[in-house]
């Protein structure tokens, strides 16, 4: 998978994978947004779902089915013609806005940077399934860069600066604890000065 796209009524999420990171583009005809965000950036396995509704239409929702519901009862005490009317209006309208409620409701999926920009998704579009793929994919070209620019030993850089990249890996998950000491011994047996090391 190069690319996951994603769409609801007018509104549409699209991510291309490239070698260092993602392009995001989330956008309708009014307006839009494209950004690229580096794999270092990206925490995979920092996941938030949330279930979100238009508060607009459900205090309609419940205005109008409380008003509906105290005609039916005929609490007002007024003539039948307007009590008719009433009655009528006012189911028709709860209907139609519960029908708007229960369509403008949205089932969101945040994954979370390191600078704290959330990446929104639609979960379960255009199906779980897609959604579990993408996050799979993801997470696997995430720790698979993260390990090609930071599990390497080299002579060229200070140790200091290896066991922050290594401790940078662990606390991502990126690598095991086995993975983990197994580098560790690696640049303990490093021919150079290594003061400042910590076992």
């Amino acid at each position: 998978m190069e690319e996951f796209k994603q769409s609801r009524f007018f509104n549409s999420k699209r991510v291309e994978f490239e070698n260092d990171g993602i392009s995001y583009y989330s956008g309708n005809f009014l307006n839009a947004k494209e950004i690229f965000i580096p794999f270092d950036e990206i925490i995979p396995d920092a996941i938030t779902r949330e279930t979100r509704t238009s508060r607009l239409f459900l205090w309609f929702t419940i205005i109008l089915g409380l008003i509906f519901s105290l005609a039916l009862w005929d609490i007002f005490r007024i003539p039948f013609g307007v009590y008719m009317v009433l009655v009528s209006f006012s189911g028709l309208f709860f209907m139609f806005f519960l029908i708007l409620t229960i369509f403008s409701r949205k089932h969101m999926l945040y994954i979370t940077t390191l600078s704290g920009y959330l990446i929104d998704f639609y979960d379960k579009k255009p199906n779980e399934e897609a959604v579990d793929e993408f996050l799979e994919i993801l997470k696997t070209k995430t720790f698979a860069y993260l390990k090609e620019k930071y599990a390497v030993i080299d002579l060229d850089l200070p140790v200091e600066k290896q066991i922050e990249n290594l401790n940078f890996l662990k606390e991502r998950n990126v690598i095991t604890e086995k993975e983990y000491e197994a580098l560790k011994e690696k640049l303990k047996n490093i021919n150079i000065d290594v003061k400042g090391f910590k076992y």
